[in-house]
């Protein structure tokens, strides 16, 4: 799935366009609890239980796609 329909569809919104340098809090609608639902979704993708400093490293739509990248290897 590509990140940006990922996040598209976590926050519920229509655009699904964003850039790697895209900080995930400036993302309209972005709060906390969608922080978790990707975190969730990122688990459930991968396979595997996030580390918290996996968790702590996704700031951006980038550093989501890194992971992904990662997780894909």
């Amino acid at each position: 799935m590509d990140v940006s329909v990922l996040i598209a569809e976590i926050t519920r919104s229509t655009k699904a366009d964003y850039f790697d340098d895209t900080l995930l809090s400036t993302i309209e609608n972005w709060d906390s609890l969608k922080g978790v639902r990707l975190v969730l979704r990122l688990e459930e993708m991968t396979g595997r239980s996030l580390s918290e400093q996996d968790i702590e490293g996704l700031r951006s739509v980038g550093d989501v796609r890194r992971l992904l990248g990662q997780a894909r290897t």
